[in-house]
This record gives structure tokens, sequence and C-alpha cells, in this order.
């Protein structure tokens, strides 16, 4: 039996993707986003969404979908992207994954793991547990246990850590196991294409695309999310630099402050994709200019697809 095909294009947040992936679908595919934050509505410059001109060039998916009060996980992911990618072949066209999240790429391409399903009384006391001492502290529990999953995952990621932890408690066998022994066997003919920068190239666009998001609105998005009733909590942990945001806003940094947080916790998330899709074998790597080779390769690849 024939997998279908699906093309990648993965990589660290800010080295290029969302342009590359509108000039390389332009013309055979549609664009399914693989991010975990810009699912979210009303929450574009703190998500880093694609402006409305790239979003106007090639049909996305997935962008603005929930509201930022709903939880958005793998299997919400997978759900909605294989009822899209079906509707596609159908049309005859290339879907193309493009995003950071690598969790929802590689759950999409090999499936969830057989961990075991959710058990709300624990889920119930995780959270509880949360609002009383902390994220953080969750996270150090999490580290304790299982130091491969933490080191994967963000400190301020509620979903996975609570996720993990609720695994843990009721089988006593940390996530990351879970995850060594999913199956390798792709479900679909995924071409991976990794975009990078060299490390201080795309630690500096990271520091002016940050800038940039501060004197597009940042703030006043934030302002905005609160005064429709958002609380905080739920602000903070839909994006990166909205808790920033909200300290500087409530008087507690100065703005300088706020922008080299928001700066330096990007860079970190940058550094954790990359540890991740490092470890996905069949990516092949490529700089965010070298779009000749790109559509040669996907040229090449292309003939061998199989809508049927």
């Amino acid at each position: 039996m024939n997998k279908k095909p699906l093309i990648i294009i993965c990589g660290p947040t800010a080295s290029g993707k969302s342009e590359l992936a509108v000039r390389l679908a332009k013309d055979i595919g549609e664009i399914i986003s693989a991010d975990s934050m810009q699912v979210y509505k009303f929450m574009d410059i703190g998500t880093a969404k694609p402006d409305k001109e790239l979003l106007n060039s090639v049909k996305h998916y997935l962008i603005d979908v929930i509201t930022p009060d709903k939880d958005f996980s793998a299997y919400e992911f997978i759900t909605r992207a294989e009822k899209i990618i079906k509707t596609l072949y159908q049309q005859k066209k290339t879907p193309f994954i493009v995003g950071g999240t690598g969790l929802y790429i590689r759950a999409l391409v090999y499936g969830l793991s057989d961990a075991p399903g959710r058990d709300p009384k624990i889920r119930e006391k995780l959270k509880n547990i949360a609002k009383e001492k902390g994220l953080g502290f969750l996270y150090q529990r999490l580290k304790k246990i299982d130091t491969i999953y933490a080191d994967k995952i963000s400190p301020n990621d509620p979903i996975r850590i609570i996720r993990a932890l609720e695994v843990y408690e009721k089988t006593g066998i940390p996530f990351s196991k879970f995850c060594e022994k999913h199956i390798k066997n792709p479900r679909y003919d995924a071409l991976w294409i990794g975009i990078n920068l060299e490390r201080k190239k795309l630690y500096e666009r990271i520091n002016r695309r940050t800038e940039m998001m501060f004197e597009k609105g940042f703030i006043d998005e934030t302002k905005k999310l609160l005064e429709m009733g958002y609380s905080e909590d739920i602000i903070k942990k839909r994006g990166i630099g909205y808790d920033d945001v909200i300290d500087y806003i409530q008087g507690k940094i100065t703005l300088e402050t706020a922008i080299k947080n928001v700066q330096k916790k990007t860079r970190h998330y940058a550094k954790r994709q990359l540890t991740w899709f490092r470890k996905e074998k069949n990516i092949k790597w490529f700089q965010p200019d070298q779009i000749d080779k790109i559509k040669e390769l996907i040229n090449n690849w292309i003939t061998t697809i199989n809508f049927n």
C-alpha cells in the first residue's frame, strides 16, 4: 500500500519558514500550520503569525481556529490536519506541513504514542497544584522524574507538563519511555525539509523580530486580551513573552527589560526546537536562501507522488 505524500517545512522560530513555504507551495499545494501558538485567535503579534500578505498568497489552515481559553492538543491537531489532508488529496494538491512544533509534526507522521488516556482526577489534582504553587513547581517535579522529556518542552507549557506527570502518576513510567517505544514506521511518505541559520544570525533575527513585535503593538494586543476578559494565566501560557508584557503593563519591569526577557526566552525556545528536530534523521537541512536547491529537491520528489 502506497503511503500518501506530505512536504514538511520545519525548523526553529524566526528562521524564515513561513515566507519560504509560501514560495514553495504557491503552485502545487496549500499550507497546514504546525504551530501550537498560532492556533489562537486575537494573538497575532505575540505568536508571530504570518502577515496578511503571506496568508492571502497561499491558503493556510489551523491558524486562528480557537479562542485563548480553549486548550489545543496534539490529538486535536492530528484530527483536524488529517481531514484537511484528505481534502487536499482529493483536489490533487500537496499538503505542506509548516511550523516549529515538533510534537505536532511527529505525531502526525508517526501517530500518537500508546501512553494511557486522560485521568480527570489526576489531571484536576495537578491543575490545583499549579494554581497553588505555580507551574514552575510542577516543571521541577517533572525534571526529577523525567529529565529527558522535561528538557524537550517549555517550562511554561502546562498542557505537556501536566500530561507527562499524569502518565507517570498513572503508570510509574516516565512519559519519555512511551515516546521511545513509539512505533517508528511513518504513516506518510514525508519529505522533511529543515530550515536553519548559523546560530549568531538566527539569534540576531530573533532579537530584531522581538523588537519589531513591540513596535507593531505587542503591548496593545496584550491589553486588548485582558480587556476581553481573558485571565493573565491563560494569556501567559499561550505564547512566549506575554508574561513579560503583562509585567510591564503592571509596572513590575521596564520596557527594556521586557524586550530583553522575550528575546532571551525566544532564543532558548529556538534551541529546544533544534534539539527536537535534530533527532529526526530524515530532515534535509537548508539555509532559507537556498530556495533553488529546495525546489529542485521537491521537483525530483514530487514525480513519485501518488494521490490515489
